[in-house]
């Protein structure tokens, strides 16, 4: 068996599926079962001995639910993948196996093209994880992509729909390149319904859909060619112009794209989707810095909280996560101070409801912070950017003290902000 094998464990009650899973595992040379269970507790005890990269972990025992057993894996184990197989396929049984820390949920039964595609992507996710663990530096401090050559990769995320983050996206990537004059890539991510394209009114022109047609052959110089200049500078990677094209784009796809980018821009901004499907697991295990939208209205702070619980789950550090609310006003009738306390985490940044200025910089196809960087909207955007260019910032206002003229904006903002 080759050194690169992928180590599984097999966690079922029922002798029959665990035999059947290990038949169709042996058809593929880069896998190895290493050992099979009955129970949770044997699961989590073998979990402990073996140190498999990917556990397949029934949900229904008698003894210990596979949740549980999932659960207290993945808290002694973070770097384990775990992979959830149920014949009970309920949003509800999803959500409750990634909070217990699955990567993965199949549902009985299932064929072997889908066993081994969930075992090898869940196996990269489990390798993905393991690289910031082992990249430790000299301090005991983990270092971002951006400190070891890599342009910094933020993603605008939220668990619900309508709250801002296309809106936001835009307005982060424009604000980046005005403070800095640095490369900044605009990737939309919501590939079935994105609206990047018509928020910086750009014509039609090449896609993602673009690279899954020539995937095998992604590199730098084709991304280049499918990436659209806006007339800021910005580099835009645009969403399928339909929901069928969209289904051509795999995670593979997404994550290669991030992956280039990152190598070849100072900053790359993903405006994403609610949930957390494959696309979202990669791409916020890619991002240096998650800003979290959210909105004044129970729902919004509901989806917002159980958005960092997962997140809490899945082992990511709470300096990765900014808060954004979103719409900030006076009448919502629920005080800022509540919305922290029930998020147990600070309100970071207060975008104030700009409604009427916003949606008609979003038919006009301009950011607000490009065409009114004096809207209190765009001083808050401006606020926040500053934090996320703060390296970048500090080298434009030494080069202003050298007797260069500075960026106006950079003045502004610096004034603003007491630092003029």
């Amino acid at each position: 068996m080759s050194a690169r094998a992928i180590r599984v464990l097999i966690v079922d009650d029922v002798p029959e599926s665990r035999d059947n899973v290990e038949k169709l595992l042996r058809f593929e040379s880069d896998v190895e079962v290493i050992g099979k269970a009955a129970r949770g507790q044997e699961g989590i005890d073998l979990a402990l001995r073996l140190l498999p990269d990917v556990i397949l972990m029934d949900i229904n025992m008698p003894d210990m639910d596979g949740i549980t057993a999932t659960t207290e894996i993945t808290s002694r184990l973070p770097s384990v993948g775990v992979i959830m197989m149920s014949v009970q396929d309920e949003p509800d049984m999803l959500r409750r196996a990634m909070l217990a820390g699955a990567r993965e949920f199949l549902a009985k039964p299932f064929s072997l093209e889908e066993l081994i595609t969930a075992v090898r992507h869940v196996s990269r996710l489990a390798q993905q994880a393991q690289r910031p663990v082992t990249a430790v530096s000299a301090n005991g401090t983990v270092p971002r992509a951006s400190d070891v050559g890599l342009g910094k990769v933020i993603a605008v995320v939220g668990n619900k729909g309508g709250v801002g983050r296309s809106v936001i996206a835009t307005n982060v990537a424009m604000a980046i390149r005005q403070l800095t004059n640095k490369q900044v890539a605009l990737v939309d991510a919501s590939l079935s319904f994105g609206d990047v394209g018509v928020m910086m009114n750009v014509a039609k022109s090449k896609t993602f859909s673009d690279i899954a047609v020539q995937s095998h052959m992604l590199d730098r110089e084709l991304l280049e060619d499918i990436l659209v200049t806006h007339s800021s500078g910005i580099r835009l990677l645009l969403a399928p112009s339909t929901p069928q094209e969209s289904e051509t784009v795999s995670v593979e796809h997404l994550r290669a794209a991030v992956s280039i980018l990152s190598k070849t821009v100072d900053y790359v901004v993903v405006d994403t989707r609610p949930g957390f499907d494959d696309t979202m697991l990669a791409l916020m295990d890619q991002s240096d810095t998650l800003l979290l939208v959210l909105t004044m209205e129970m729902t919004a702070i509901k989806d917002t909280r159980q958005f960092l619980e997962i997140a809490e789950l899945l082992g990511y550090p709470d300096e990765k996560i900014l808060l954004v609310l979103n719409r900030f006003n006076n009448f919502s009738g629920i005080p800022v101070g509540d919305i922290a306390e029930n998020l147990k985490r600070p309100i970071e940044y207060k975008v104030p409801d700009e409604s009427a200025s916003v949606l008609r910089s979003v038919n006009e196809g301009s950011p607000l912070v490009s065409n009114q960087p004096d809207n209190r909207f765009s001083a808050e955007i401006l606020r926040l950017t500053s934090t996320l260019v703060q390296d970048h910032l500090e080298v434009t206002d030494a080069v202003s003290k050298n007797g260069h003229r500075s960026n106006s904006l950079v003045f502004k903002l610096r004034t603003a902000l007491g630092h003029g």
